[in-house]
C-alpha cells in the first residue's frame, strides 16, 4: 500500500517538515519512504499524488522537492518515477528531449503496461505550439521520452479551458480526461467541464459525459476511471438530465457503457432510490462488481445520522449498500472519510484517508489518516465482534464445484478460482461447529466432515466421522486417505482402494476390485450379483480385522432387518462353507478351495448359486464376518 503523510514519526530520519510518499508492507508491517533520492536521501520539498504500476514495481508521484535528481531547477512540481526495486529515480514531466520545462506538474497515473505515464501540466514547453496558457494534459513514453498533448481537438487544436486527471485505458488505446474547453468536441455549449476520451490511434476525442442519446450533460462532470475491461467509465455529475428522475440536485455517481451509450445512476440506495447529498470519488473494482464511493447523503443507507461524508461499497449485481466509515463495533465515524480512495481487485479491501478519530481505538492525532478497509469483515461486523462469523478457504484442485454445509441448515455452493474457493457465513452462536465439504469433479464427488471452531480460529478434520468419495457412472480408481472413508463406485468396473483407517467400500454395479489395506474394513455388495458383469474381487479380506455388508433389498432371502446405521448380524443358518448349500437355508456359501462368495436364493443348492465375490482361499470364515443392512 502507498500513500502520502506529513508525518515525521512513521520513518527514522524524517526531518524535511514536509509530507512525504510511503509504502507499507501489509503482511510484515513495514514502512519504507518512497520519496527519496536514489541514495535513500530525503526529499527537500511536499510530494503527494502517488500512484502504483499494476506490478507494484514502479510509483509515480508528483512533488517540489528540486534534489530527488540532479538539474532539477525549475522551482516547480515535478512528476517522479520510483523504482521500487532499484530504488532509481526518473522526473517523468519532461519535454521529448529529457529536459525540464517552466511549469507545475501534477496528478500521475502509469499505464497497465507500465510503459505510459499520464500527467496534467502548466508547462507550455512540454510539446511544440502549446500556446493555450492553460492546464492541458499529457502522455509520457517512458521507453522512448516522447511526449503528446492529449487534450486537443481531433485536429490537434488546443482546448481553450483546463484539461485535467487524465487516465490511460486498460489495453493503452484511450485516455480518459476531463475539461472546461468548449472547443474539443463540436457542440459543447453547456459552459461546464465534460468528461472525453481520446483515441490514441485516430486521434478522435469525443464527450463522454452525455445522456443515452448524445444530449450534453447541465451540469458540472469530472473525477472519472475506466472499469477494468476499458468498456465502461465511472464518473461523477451534477447534471440532471442524464437518466430520468434525477430530481436531487446533487452530484452523482454514473456508469457509462462506451459501447452503447446506455448509462446509469450508480449513487442509490439498494432499491434504486436516489439519495440526497453530494455523492463522489468513484471506483470500481476489476472485476467490476463493486462500486465504492463517497458520500454526504444520510439516506444511503438506514441509520446515517452522523451528517458527514461516509464511504459506501454497492454491489452492482444485488444492489446491496454497505457503509464503511464505521468502526468494527458500529460506531459512526465522526469527522468526513473518502479520501484518496483506493479498491483491491475483488472489491473486498477498501484504501482510503478520513479526518475520523473513531474508526479504530487510539485514534488521537486529529490528523487525516489513512485505514484499510475490509468489506467483508465490515458487512458482518457485528457477528465477528460477537465471534459468530466465520471465513475460510478451501483448496479444491481441478473440481469444477465445491459445496459447503455449515451443518446449521445453511449449504453455500462455489465454483472455484484459482484452485480454491472462498467461503463465509455467520453462525447464530458461537463455539465448535459441524461442517462438511463436498467437491465435485469429472462426475465424482467427496465429501469431508470438519470441525470449525469459532473459538479458536481452527478448522480441523473431524475424527468421529467418516468422509465418503463417490466415483463416476463409468471405471473409475478410487482411494482413500489415512482417515476413515466411505467409497463408492456407483456404476462400472472400479479399482477402489481404502488405504489407512476404518473404511466402508461399495463397489457398487461392475466387476470391482476392492482393496481394504491398513485398518478395520469393510465390503459392501448393494447391487444384484452377475458372474459375468458384476462379480467383484476383495484383495486383501482379513477375518480379524474386516468384514462383509449384505444389502437385503438384493439378498432378500437375508431378512428385513438391519441397514447401514444398524447393521444386523448374518444368522449363523444361513452362512454354509464349502462348494454348495446343503439344506434349506444356506443362502450364502463360501468356497473356500475356490476362494468364491456366493448367494444361493433358494438355499438348498437345487438351483445355480450366483458368485458374488472372490476372495483369499481357505480364510476362516464365519457368520460373524457377515452382516445385514
Amino acid at each position: 500500500m502507498v500513500f502520502e503523510s506529513p508525518a515525521s514519526n512513521l520513518v527514522a530520519g524524517d526531518t524535511n517538515g514536509s509530507a512525504d510518499i510511503f509504502r507499507k508492507d501489509l503482511l510484515t508491517g513495514e514502512v519504507v519512504r518512497i520519496s527519496t533520492t536514489s541514495t535513500g536521501a530525503e526529499g527537500n520539498g511536499h510530494s503527494n499524488n502517488v500512484a502504483l504500476s499494476a506490478d507494484g514495481r514502479y510509483a509515480v508521484f508528483t512533488s517540489s522537492a528540486d534534489n530527488l535528481v540532479a538539474g532539477d531547477t525549475n522551482g516547480k512540481a515535478d512528476i517522479f518515477l520510483k523504482d521500487l526495486a532499484t530504488g532509481n529515480v526518473t522526473r517523468v514531466s519532461t519535454d521529448g528531449g529529457r529536459r525540464q520545462v517552466g511549469g507545475d506538474s501534477d496528478k500521475a497515473l502509469i499505464s497497465p503496461d507500465g510503459r505510459y505515464v499520464t500527467f496534467e501540466s502548466y508547462a507550455s514547453d512540454l510539446v511544440a505550439g502549446d500556446t493555450n496558457n492553460t492546464r492541458d494534459v499529457f502522455l509520457k513514453d517512458l521507453f522512448t521520452g516522447a511526449v503528446a498533448r492529449l487534450s486537443t481537438s481531433s485536429d490537434g487544436t488546443g482546448g481553450d479551458g483546463d484539461s485535467r486527471s487524465a487516465q490511460i485505458s486498460p489495453d493503452g488505446r484511450y485516455v480518459l480526461f476531463e475539461s472546461n474547453a468548449t472547443n474539443l468536441v463540436a457542440g459543447d455549449t453547456n459552459g461546464t467541464s465534460d468528461v472525453f476520451l481520446k483515441d490514441l490511434l485516430t486521434g478522435e476525442i469525443r464527450r463522454i459525459s452525455t445522456d443515452s442519446s448524445g444530449t450534453e450533460g447541465n451540469g458540472y462532470s469530472y473525477q472519472a476511471r475506466f472499469s477494468a475491461d476499458g468498456r465502461s467509465v465511472v464518473f461523477t455529475s451534477r447534471a440532471s438530465n442524464f437518466v430520468p428522475g434525477d430530481n436531487n440536485a446533487d452530484y452523482d455517481v454514473f456508469l457509462k457503457d462506451l459501447a452503447t451509450g446506455a448509462i446509469d445512476r450508480l449513487s442509490t440506495t439498494s432499491t434504486g432510490a436516489e439519495v440526497h447529498g453530494w455523492s463522489e470519488e468513484p471506483r470500481l473494482s476489476k472485476d467490476g462488481r463493486y462500486l465504492i464511493f463517497a458520500s454526504a447523503a444520510d439516506d444511503v443507507v438506514p441509520g446515517d445520522s452522523n451528517h458527514k461524508y461516509d464511504l459506501f461499497r454497492k454491489d452492482l449485481v444485488t444492489g446491496e449498500v454497505i457503509r464503511l466509515s464505521i468502526s468494527a463495533e458500529g460506531i459512526p465515524s465522526d469527522d468526513d472519510t473518502g479520501y484518496g480512495i483506493d479498491v483491491s481487485p475483488d472489491g473486498r479491501f477498501v484504501v482510503v484517508g478520513s479526518r475520523a478519530s473513531t474508526l479504530v481505538p487510539g485514534d488521537t492525532n486529529g490528523q487525516i489518516d489513512t485505514f484499510l478497509i475490509d468489506a467483508v469483515l465490515m458487512k458482518n461486523a457485528p457477528a465477528v465482534v460477537a465471534g459468530r462469523f466465520v471465513e475460510l478457504r478451501l483448496a479444491t484442485g481441478a473440481a469444477s464445484s465445491v459445496r459447503l454445509d455449515w451443518g446449521d441448515g445453511a449449504v453455500d455452493t462455489l465454483s472455484p478460482s484459482g484452485g480454491g474457493a472462498n467461503f463465509s457465513h455467520t453462525y447464530a452462536g458461537s463455539g465448535a461447529k459441524n461442517a462438511v465439504a463436498t467437491v465435485v469433479e469429472n462426475g465424482h464427488s467427496w465429501s469431508v466432515p470438519y470441525v470449525i471452531d469459532l473459538v479458536s480460529g481452527q478448522m480441523t478434520r473431524n475424527a468421529t466421522m467418516m468422509d465418503t468419495l463417490v466415483g463416476s457412472q463409468g471405471a473409475d480408481r478410487l482411494d482413500g486417505d489415512a482417515w476413515a472413508n466411505r467409497i463408492i463406485g456407483q456404476n462400472g468396473s472400479d479399482r477402489i482402494d481404502g488405504r489407512s483407517g476404518n473404511d466402508i467400500l461399495w463397489g457398487g454395479a461392475g466387476n470391482d476390485t476392492l482393496i481394504g489395506n491398513a485398518g478395520h474394513d469393510t465390503f459392501v455388495f448393494g447391487a444384484r450379483p452377475n458372474k459375468r458383469t458384476n462379480k467383484d474381487k476383495i484383495v486383501d479380506f482379513k477375518v480379524k480385522d474386516d468384514s462383509i455388508w449384505l444389502d437385503n433389498a438384493v439378498f432378500a432371502k437375508l431378512g428385513k432387518k438391519g441397514s447401514e446405521a444398524n447393521p444386523t448380524k448374518l444368522s449363523k443358518s444361513f452362512l454354509a462353507i464349502g462348494d454348495k448349500a446343503k439344506d434349506k437355508n444356506d443362502y450364502i456359501v463360501y468356497d473356500k478351495k475356490k476362494g468364491v462368495l456366493l448367494y444361493d436364493i433358494d438355499g438348498s443348492g437345487k438351483g445355480k448359486a450366483v458368485e458374488i465375490a472372490s476372495l483369499s482361499k481357505n480364510l476362516k470364515l464365519t457368520a460373524a464376518d457377515f452382516f445385514v443392512i
